[in-house]
């Protein structure tokens, strides 16, 4: 996949910067622009254990997050601003569908995995910088803010001590950070871009008796996000 994205954007580089520039007054003619997102997903978590757990347990030897892919689709709409248009405020709406998982790894039992299985609306804002675009194409960096509500979460749900589940909460919240390249179609503008979004409130549902989510004291979600973009 790595390598098709690597080709992709070489071509589409070499192909636009070589050609003839594609309709220069694109971003003065329009306030609002709209547009569709396909994301490639790397779903992972940041965990804390919790101290006075592992002071007095004796059949837990270690836990750890394990990542997970999945997907996303959904559609933007963006806003471009500054006397050279080359501030960007986006708004996509996206349905992601990701699995995260935890590892137990027992004194006297095998090795168990949990699955947590993700199925979310996301709605990031991001603010965006671009470069010039001497010909078809050039660089952007961007950063914002994202809210997340998983329809899978299991927060509400009563949760023994001894059942092999770890919920998170409904609604998480994370800050992003990324970068991309931007080439200038005949219709559309199509980007290519890779951002990281780090959870901010801990989405752990612990149950204090519990081996599984009593061992942790917190968890933050990551997300790492392959995006192509098209928008016009």
């Amino acid at each position: 996949m790595q390598k098709i994205i690597f080709f992709f954007i070489a071509f589409c580089y070499f192909s636009l910067s070589f050609g003839q520039k594609v309709d220069p007054t694109r971003d003065f003619r329009k306030q609002i622009y709209w547009g569709i997102a396909f994301s490639g997903t790397n779903a992972k978590m940041k965990m804390e254990l919790d101290p006075s757990f592992w002071a007095r347990n004796d059949s837990l030897l270690a836990v750890r997050p394990l990542a997970g892919a999945g997907g996303a689709f959904g559609g933007t709409i963006a806003h471009k601003f500054g006397a050279e248009k080359r501030f960007e405020v986006k708004a996509q709406t996206m349905l992601h569908l990701h699995q995260r998982s935890i590892q137990y790894t027992w004194k006297s039992k095998p090795v168990q995995t949990l699955r947590i299985e993700t199925i979310s609306f996301d709605v990031p804002i991001n603010l965006k910088y671009y470069s010039v675009m001497p010909k078809n194409s050039r660089f952007y960096v961007m950063s914002g803010l994202r809210w997340s509500h998983d329809f899978q979460s299991n927060e509400d749900v009563v949760i023994g001590a001894s059942k092999p589940l770890v919920a998170i909460k409904a609604n998480t919240y994370y800050y992003e950070l990324g970068a991309g390249f931007e080439f200038r179609l005949q219709y559309v503008d199509l980007c290519v871009e890779l951002r990281a979004a780090n959870g901010i409130n801990n989405a752990l549902v612990k149950v204090p008796d519990s081996y599984y989510s009593g061992s942790m004291r917190a968890l933050y979600p990551k997300l790492f996000c392959l995006t192509l973009m098209a928008q016009n």
